[in-house]
């Protein structure tokens, strides 16, 4: 048997080859939603159905960006002052570039940024004989 996927925004037909024991399924089914009530129930569980399994079988670049890609990439924005592109709000492969373009940048700020680290108390003693010894030689020639 044979489904078809129909989009008419773009002249786009696309036949589903199922199995027969789907087809089976389907034509009792079929039955069933003569029955305005069942048809109703019937068509918003599948058009849910065919909703995911569409967004899942796109290309990934597609696809929505994951709620981290999402929520790092509005960081990022905002840190830098900037706003975060509709395509990257939409579509993966926009926030992915966006953040390849971008969070690099804000890693850098966030470097120059920082205070270098305080000295250990090792390094603060090696310091201060250091210093002691160069007084000392110091004092000693004049």
């Amino acid at each position: 048997m044979t489904l078809y996927l129909v989009n008419t925004a773009v002249e786009m037909t696309l036949e589903l080859y199922v199995s027969q024991n789907l087809e089976e399924s389907l034509t009792i089914q079929y039955e069933r939603i003569k029955d305005r009530k069942v048809r109703d129930t019937f068509v918003r569980r599948l058009e849910k159905q065919v909703e995911t399994l569409l967004k899942d079988s796109l290309d990934w670049d597609l696809k929505e960006p994951t709620e981290a890609q999402l929520n790092y990439a509005t960081l990022v924005a905002k840190q830098l002052g900037i706003s975060l592109p509709s395509e990257a709000r939409k579509f993966r492969f926009h926030t992915a570039m966006f953040l390849e373009m971008y969070a690099p940048q804000l890693r850098k700020e966030f470097e120059d940024a920082r205070e270098p680290p305080a000295p250990s108390s090792a390094q603060a003693a090696e310091q201060l004989v250091a210093d002691k010894l160069r007084k000392d030689a110091s004092d000693q020639r004049s």
